[in-house]
């Protein structure tokens, strides 16, 4: 039996590449072939960076799918299911919306698929497998085997993504990682984690982790091991990390030099409302970040913006912070009405959402606005969000932050992708508006 793994994208405008900063390595294919028995044949095609062939040899199609990516996956889908072939859909989306993907598989997985991929594979084999499976959480699966993309490796980013752990104790409204986990958060063994870092390619890494400090014992416990390996790693993390200073020094001694923060607002209402309050809680948020910069980490801050006290003077008051932080890079995002989140359920009930699956929306292209704003039309919030973004992309602010980046850390490769990412995201702002969801228009011209 041989199954083809098929990561969809998300669209991709006519006669355009995918987008650089959005080339990431498949993880979640390299775990899926780890835990595929070695009795079975697998073959992968990733739509982000090359032609499917609708014609490969195949008994099974495994497609994981996120909800923007959910429409052109269910295409994808529905082309190798019209010849015959089983499709299994499993992933994000999958799990939060499963009677969205039903009537476009043979098989949905929702969860994780440590704990019932073999199992699947098995039923299919003899005949007699089930519409719907449930993987619990468990992330006893070894090593990743990464010769599944290894044909592909040259078209990623040039970072290792490894992961620690999955899920986040925080309640966040908006947050599709808290409705997916439930407020859970599990980690891998740490010998499995050195272990894969020992074998990555590339040298500079992406610790896979939504709140790496969820469980602090075990984040002390993995810095202390990092740290003999002298590696260059970044991660996601919550503010909360900036109360716990030695933990901070110790996450820099081990190769930490740059951190993803959802500081999300600084209004507080806002805060509030996205159930983040908390956050304001910890102290004043000059002194928080000044914190994690003194420790000689440089902070990727994510802004999201559609909440209900935001105008186009909150979007100045967050890139007055910026600046004045001289923040790495920055995210200004709108809100995203995911489904089974807090704030799906919430504007589903006051009627704020155009469509109830935006995402399957023929017209939908990407950075458009899904629901109705409270203090600005949905034209706006995207407008700003642009608007913004060159702000602070803008060549002058590139630069006068590199002054700020030199006195944290003198590491020249962490220079290097600050020039990188920088200039990237410089001329991606206006690239990734109007991204047609769904539709890969060079192959509709086929």
């Amino acid at each position: 039996m041989k199954i083809l793994f098929i990561l969809p994208g998300i669209g991709k405008k006519s006669g355009e590449r995918y987008l650089k900063s959005w080339m990431m390595e498949p993880l979640t294919v390299a775990v899926l072939k780890r835990l595929t028995p070695a009795e079975y044949e697998t073959a992968f095609y990733d739509d982000r960076v090359e032609p499917v062939d609708y014609g490969a040899d195949c008994d099974v199609v495994a497609i994981t799918l996120e909800t923007y990516t959910a429409k052109r996956a269910y295409e994808i889908a529905g082309r190798f299911r019209s010849r015959g072939k089983i499709i299994v859909c499993g992933g994000w989306h999958a799990t939060l919306c499963p009677g969205d993907a039903a009537p476009h598989a043979d098989i949905v997985l929702t969860g994780n698929a440590e704990s019932v991929w073999a199992l699947i594979l098995s039923d299919i084999r003899r005949g007699d497998y089930k519409p719907l499976y449930h993987g619990e959480t468990s992330l006893d699966y070894g090593l990743p085997d990464r010769s599944v993309y290894a044909d592909k490796v040259k078209k990623y980013l040039p970072v290792s993504l490894v992961e620690v752990g999955r899920g986040c104790r925080r309640r966040c409204e908006f947050c599709s990682i808290s409705a997916y986990y439930e407020g859970c958060y599990r980690h891998r063994r740490i010998a499995d984690i050195v272990s894969e870092i020992q074998t990555c390619r590339n040298k500079l890494f992406f610790f896979v982790d939504d709140s790496i400090f969820s469980d602090k014992a075990f984040a002390k416990a993995l810095f202390l091991e990092v740290k003999k390996l002298k590696i260059i790693w970044t991660t996601q993390i919550t503010l909360d990390i900036a109360q716990d200073e030695e933990l901070l020094v110790l996450m820099r001694q081990s190769g930490c030099l740059l951190v993803l923060i959802g500081f999300e607002s600084v209004n507080a209402g806002n805060l509030k409302q996205m159930n983040k309050a908390w956050s304001e809680r910890l102290g004043e948020r000059d002194e928080i970040v000044e914190r994690i910069h003194r420790a000689g980490i440089n902070i990727y801050a994510s802004f999201v913006f559609g909440f209900d006290e935001d105008c186009e003077q909150t979007f100045a008051e967050v890139l007055s912070f910026a600046a004045r932080r001289r923040f790495f890079v920055v995210a200004f995002n709108h809100l995203l009405a995911f489904p089974s989140t807090e704030t799906y359920r919430r504007f589903e009930r006051e009627g704020r959402l155009f469509s109830p699956r935006w995402w399957l929306e023929e017209d939908y292209r990407y950075g458009t606005v899904s629901f109705r704003p409270a203090r600005v039309t949905p034209e706006a919030l995207g407008a700003l969000c642009g608007k913004y973004k060159r702000k602070f992309y803008a060549f002058p602010s590139i630069l006068r932050r590199v002054p700020a980046l030199w006195a944290r850390t003198k590491n020249l490769k962490l220079h290097a992708a600050y020039w990188f990412i920088n200039i990237l995201f410089h001329f991606e702002v206006d690239q990734r508006l109007g991204i047609p969801l769904g539709k890969n228009l060079d192959e509709a011209r086929k």
